[in-house]
């Protein structure tokens, strides 16, 4: 018996989703040659890969936990030479899931820089919250996450994944132009109990963020006077331009308001750390992907974009 390229891939697939059925559908293959190919794998290991239950998703076995890191060096030991062109040049795609901080204001021009000096290599990105983020990358449905948080709880789905924290976020309370905290240079979150204030979606990274910022002043949410609860950045910020409310947001999101003269941002007092972070679900073993990535930390690392 011998070992193809195809059941390798199914098997490290089947891994991470943990599910016939989402495995069929990342391969474009029937749930039948899933189960084929997972089969023939066990028949010339011995040994069980995987213990099924009866809903179509699966357990990894000792040994298939042991086998996981190995059967991904090999794919990627036969990708970085069949990723390579005539002319040695890389080729193939990049599928990156990112919230809006990464999405909208780090990742475009990086994309196209790297795109422009890696000409056959192609960048696919969608535009969706941290908690979506997590869950495409624990079910192998992209290479790369950027999200303003990984504290989720419960939070299942870093697992086999690698974190890099790709730069400092800062965080403060944003303000109409007019209003009487407008002009402080810092704030504390306690200052805004009982002011009306414009919230955010629970899957968002950010949101996450701002709870552990209000949790360190011993503040929960539901102590503040919440008005409004939209699910991006944009919307919160437009609100607080029309006078309906106070909210917290990066230095990032909001530094064209500010500058477009409609809002102020006051830097929140915390000793809280927030970043922006870069999850590789190949944990470095992706020849592609270890290119981009070292693209991204050099873009951060020479940026003058205050985040």
């Amino acid at each position: 018996m011998t070992i193809d390229l195809e059941q390798l891939r199914t098997f490290c697939d089947l891994y991470l989703t943990k599910n016939f059925t989402k495995t069929a559908s990342n391969l474009g293959i029937t749930e039948s040659t899933v189960s084929y190919r997972i089969k023939e794998l066990e028949k010339f290991f011995g040994q069980k890969l995987f213990n099924r239950r009866s809903n179509k998703t699966v357990e990894t076995t000792e040994f298939g936990n042991s086998f996981f890191a190995e059967a991904k060096e090999i794919i990627s030991m036969i990708e970085k030479y069949r990723e390579v062109g005539e002319k040695g040049e890389m080729m193939g795609t990049i599928k990156v899931s990112a919230g809006e901080i990464g999405g909208v204001f780090l990742l475009p021009p990086i994309i196209r820089a790297f795109e422009t000096k890696f000409r056959k290599v192609r960048v696919k990105i969608e535009i969706t919250n941290s908690l979506t983020t997590l869950k495409k990358l624990s079910e192998a449905e992209c290479d790369l996450g950027v999200t303003a948080s990984i504290d989720f709880q419960p939070n299942p789905y870093l697992r086999n994944i690698q974190v890099h924290k790709l730069l400092r976020l800062t965080y403060g309370v944003i303000t109409p132009m007019n209003h009487p905290l407008a002009d402080r240079e810092s704030i504390s979150v306690t200052e805004l109990i009982g002011l009306p204030y414009i919230s955010r979606d629970q899957s968002s990274g950010s949101q996450r963020e701002i709870l552990k910022i209000l949790s360190e002043k011993g503040i929960r949410e539901s102590d503040l006077n919440v008005v409004w609860r939209f699910d991006n950045s944009s919307s919160v910020i437009n609100a607080v331009t029309e006078g309906l409310g106070l909210s917290i947001v990066s230095r990032i999101q909001a530094l064209k308001y500010v500058q477009g003269g409609l809002i102020k941002f006051i830097p929140i007092d915390t000793k809280i750390e927030s970043y922006l972070n870069l999850l590789d679900v190949w944990k470095g073993s992706n020849q592609i992907v270890n290119a981009f990535i070292s693209f991204i930390e050099y873009y951060v690392a020479t940026s003058t974009m205050l985040f």
